[in-house]
């Protein structure tokens, strides 16, 4: 994946996913900040859609249950309309990958150590009270 750069991809939810809930929604904050929210280069704040236990999908037949932090970039609060434990339709939900690089003690210089998953979407919204099954339309 060297000096390819980062890589993503559209994701399906409805086929991908038996269900997505949301655990929590909060403001990404800057590394090594507690106050401080990340935005974007054109200053649109980030935002992180914790999704836990939530990404269910089957593998090998068993069910699997994993915990994804989203992040979503918007200047309107997506808290509004979406509490815990709901299910809920990441719009536009991309996966991506980069290289993760470290700085080499000895000459300064970034060197490759490997690949960092992470997870976008353009917004979040409730698909009601029950969460949708594969090959249904979000309401």
């Amino acid at each position: 994946m060297s000096n390819q750069g980062p890589n993503s991809f559209k994701i399906d939810q409805a086929a991908t996913f038996q269900m997505v809930m949301v655990m929590d929604v909060a403001p990404k904050l800057r590394f090594g900040s507690e106050t401080d929210q990340e935005c974007m280069k054109d200053g649109t704040p980030k935002w992180t859609a914790q999704s836990g236990r939530t990404a269910g999908f089957r593998t090998f037949g068993a069910p699997k249950f994993a915990v994804l932090a989203i992040t979503i970039a918007s200047h309107e609060d997506p808290r509004q309309g979406v509490q815990p434990g709901m299910p809920v339709e990441l719009v536009g939900l991309e996966v991506g990958v980069m290289d993760k690089k470290i700085k080499d003690r000895d000459t300064g210089q970034e060197k490759i150590v490997g690949a960092q998953v992470y997870y976008r979407a353009e917004g979040i919204r409730p698909i009601g009270a029950t969460a949708h099954k594969r090959g249904e339309q979000a309401a």
